[in-house]
């Protein structure tokens, strides 16, 4: 072989295997031995190994005699997919009562000089991964989350998008995924008392959108009539009308239900119920309608005159009805408890339920209803995963392992910081910390 030869198989040996070194470099995590419930095609597996590569999951199978960059023994541990919160201010609120630290909603007021901010009210760019609420969460176990805007201003609230919780400044995953629209008592507060002009008022804006989708360059160089709603919320709404956004609208007693549902199918939308206090009692006009609901399982008490029938086993019931249940945090704790869904989801499991369902409502249905990554360990999905102490949906039970992309996160958060402040003061925090 000649020196011109040599060079040109070096070269070639060269490319090759450069060609090849990010294959060789991928990064792996091998999960073994926890009891894994997939919540998809495989089930549960009683003990099994998990195999991530860049991030998604590989293999998932009994024994995986492979090597590793890292290794998580979760033997006599349960493993399960990330918690999904389906409805939350996840970075756009800090404290309540702090007026300064809430971004969760557009206000009426001085300032606002008479725009209309409601369907195109957009709370993106306030977002902050940094919050202390994220690192908390994400030590209960929760992987990825909807940031929904609230309103006591305008029955739309406003437009949404989806975060996975590692903090990091690129964490946002996804955008308008659904707009949240008050009917029943809190749109019958925004219009002024009535639930019919809350209605009519939906009804109003979505034939304008309709409207608006047919002519839009006339009615942007105004050679239209008058609308009511400003080009910006038009535009907002063309993902609802053409069915690519789903609209997540925020119900409670049985008849309003109803009448969301008649609503959607006026203007073939994909409709989500939230809220649903007495959806158990038109469970069959749901499943019918193909209408998942989000729900507080823990609501069980008439708090307001649209929910006198609350009861606990309204998501078993829906479920035996064949409604897609999702369950969220309780109450006013949806985003600064987020991670309490699991124990809302247990309540509705004590409460007949099936266990694999109860999983699945804070997970697995929240990914697939509103088309965001996670919910599931097989191959090919994200590599969200949880490594549990014991049953996740009992209280006593706590997140040991979270991953997110198939990368180990720190559980460490405000909470636990303040804990081993006080807890140990020997190690150096002041003289006034001591005892």
């Amino acid at each position: 072989m000649n020196r011109r030869i040599m060079k040109k198989s070096a070269l070639i040996c060269t490319l090759a295997l450069g060609l090849a070194a990010p294959a060789l470099q991928a990064e792996t995590l091998l999960i073994k031995g926890g009891k894994v419930h997939t919540l998809a095609d495989a089930g549960t597996l009683e003990s099994a190994d998990i195999l991530v590569r860049d991030g998604r999951v590989e293999s998932v199978a009994p024994t995986l005699n492979v090597s590793a960059d890292k290794v998580i023994d979760a033997s006599g541990k349960v493993v399960t997919p990330g918690v999904i919160a389906p409805d939350t201010q996840l970075g756009i609120t800090e404290i309540g009562a702090a007026a300064a630290t809430n971004d969760d909603a557009a206000v009426e007021g001085e300032n606002t000089r008479g725009v209309q901010i409601g369907t195109a009210y957009d709370p993106l760019p306030a977002y902050n991964p940094h919050s202390t609420l994220i690192p908390f969460n994400r030590a209960g176990g929760v992987t990825r989350a909807l940031v929904i805007p609230g309103s006591q201003h305008k029955i739309f609230a406003g437009r949404s998008f989806a975060i996975k919780l590692n903090g990091a400044m690129d964490s946002v995953v996804g955008t308008d995924l659904a707009q949240r629209v008050y009917l029943g008592e809190a749109g019958a507060h925004l219009a002024g008392g009535s639930r019919a002009v809350a209605y009519g008022q939906v009804r109003q804006a979505l034939g304008e959108a309709r409207e608006y989708a047919a002519n839009r360059e006339a009615i942007r160089r105004g050679d239209w009539r008058d609308l009511s709603l400003t080009v910006a919320d038009l535009e907002a709404l063309q993902p609802l009308i053409s069915g690519r956004e789903p609209m997540l609208v925020a119900v409670n007693r049985a008849s309003d239900i109803l009448q969301a549902i008649k609503l959607a199918q006026e203007f073939n939308l994909r409709l989500v119920v939230e809220g649903a206090a007495e959806g158990w009692m038109v469970a069959d006009q749901l499943a019918e309608a193909k209408v998942p609901v989000v729900i507080d399982a823990m609501n069980n008490l008439p708090i307001s005159f649209e929910s006198l029938g609350a009861r606990l086993d309204n998501a078993a019931l829906m479920h035996k009805a064949g409604v897609t249940v999702i369950i969220r945090g309780p109450g006013w704790l949806a985003t600064h408890d987020a991670f309490l869904s699991r124990q809302s989801a247990g309540n509705a499991v004590a409460n007949g339920l099936p266990y694999e369902e109860g999983l699945k409502s804070i997970s697995r249905n929240v990914a697939q209803v509103f088309g965001i990554d996670g919910g599931s360990i097989e191959p090919g999905a994200v590599a969200d995963i949880v490594v549990w102490s014991g049953d996740p949906l009992e209280v006593t039970s706590h997140a040991e392992q979270v991953l997110i992309d198939g990368v180990p996160q720190s559980l460490v958060n405000r909470s636990t910081r303040l804990r081993d402040r006080y807890l140990k003061p020997e190690q150096g925090h002041g003289f006034g910390y001591k005892h």
